[in-house]
């Protein structure tokens, strides 16, 4: 015998539908879940409603900020350079001989002294026609533009509860008591320097959260309730806006150079909502409901062990000069390493010295902070009982 399956929506139908069907006796072991005294006035005026929710977002993005400061900046790099040089000095027998390691000389020594580190790279980034100052650019970290957007449809079964407030049915208060939590795709945006060309993140899955948007909705009623076989509304709606269990994506935290954790802050969020009523019998109803709410989200991003390595894509989205500096230093500085020669590239090795001029093992941990706007727009098909 084949099988049938049904969705949430023709459940909560057929359920809705078994309900109205129920003899006098059976409603009234129903109407049991109410309080012992409750006036038959007061169960009149409630009802439930189950059905299915969408969002149809509108993301406008803030540039993600460093909170913490640069990831390198220029007084890091000039340390390293420097650092880089007094071990190729060491490797080469001359002011401090003896002081470096052999592995020390396999990795950082340049075979020529120290003149590329200091003052040739120096002089790429740093000096007077350097990248850096060139740019105006004081460092490296998040590069300007990073933007966000979250997906353009999500949605979730929901179930509400809804009262009259009064014996005419016009004035409505309705509250979503239950949905199931909805996954959300964070995706990148932005463009270069140049505002032309796609930044490395833009299009790219960078991150998912789960939103739980608690609702109340608050409406007038036009028309008979007898009478009319649609009654339109029009109202205000009320969300808090839960966000959980976001996680990042592998391609971000490669973009950022370490493992990434992302918190939203809840919020609230109002906005307007319009709907159309119909009866279908005496218990049952159908309901379809449009509407529009715009959250305001911060979220923070906080990188931990974060690495920069030869061939990071964020170093390409700073500036075109930049990348053409970091291009450069990686075809003067190589890691002599036997076997290795010409595999690991200046930026590495750089980086690395970074990380030892201040006694670490990597650059550390680095909080990043997005805010942006998210206007949705809410469409609710429900089928619902009258109590």
């Amino acid at each position: 015998m084949p099988s049938i399956r049904f969705g949430f929506p023709q459940l909560a139908v057929i359920a809705l539908a078994a309900c109205a069907a129920m003899p006098v006796s059976a409603q009234q072991q129903t109407n049991s879940i109410f309080p012992t005294g409750w006036d038959s006035s007061v169960r009149s005026r409630l009802f439930m409603r189950i059905g299915y929710t969408s969002a149809f977002t509108r993301t406008k993005s803030g540039e993600v900020k460093d909170v913490s400061g640069f990831a390198v900046s220029r007084e890091d790099l000039d340390n390293a350079f420097d650092l880089g040089g007094r071990i190729s000095d060491g490797c080469a027998g001359g002011t401090n001989p003896g002081a470096s390691s052999a592995e020390d000389c396999a990795r950082y020594d340049d075979q020529q002294g120290g003149l590329v580190y200091n003052p040739l790279a120096k002089e790429v980034f740093s000096g007077p026609l350097g990248a850096f100052t060139e740019t105006g650019i004081n460092g490296i970290g998040t590069p300007a533009g990073i933007k966000a957007r979250v997906q353009k449809n999500i949605g979730t079964p929901t179930v509400s509860v809804g009262y009259w407030l009064d014996d005419n049915q016009r004035w409505l208060l309705e509250g979503f008591v239950l949905a199931m939590p909805m996954s959300v795709k964070i995706y990148g945006e932005g463009y270069r320097a140049d505002g032309v060309t796609p930044n490395g993140i833009n299009g790219k899955h960078i991150a998912t959260t789960k939103l739980l948007p608690p609702l109340v909705i608050g409406s007038y009623n036009f028309g008979d309730a007898k009478t009319w076989p649609v009654r339109p509304y029009v109202g205000v709606g009320v969300m808090y806006a839960i966000f959980f269990g976001a996680k990042t994506t592998p391609f971000l935290d490669s973009y950022v150079g370490g493992k990434t954790t992302i918190s939203t802050k809840n919020v609230f969020g109002a906005g307007p909502f319009v709907g159309l009523q119909a009866p279908l019998n005496d218990s049952l109803h159908l309901n379809v409901s449009v509407g529009q709410v715009g959250l305001r989200a911060t979220s923070r991003l906080v990188t931990s062990n974060t690495e920069i390595k030869s061939g990071a894509a964020v170093l390409n989205d700073l500036h075109p000069r930049i990348a053409q500096a970091v291009a450069e230093g990686d075809a003067l500085l190589v890691d002599n390493s036997v076997g290795a020669a010409g595999t690991v590239g200046g930026t590495t090795l750089i980086t690395e010295l970074v990380a030892r001029s201040k006694g670490q093992s990597n650059l550390g941990t680095f909080v990043r902070e997005q805010k942006m706007k998210i206007t949705n727009t809410i469409v609710t098909v429900s089928v619902g009982y009258n109590f």
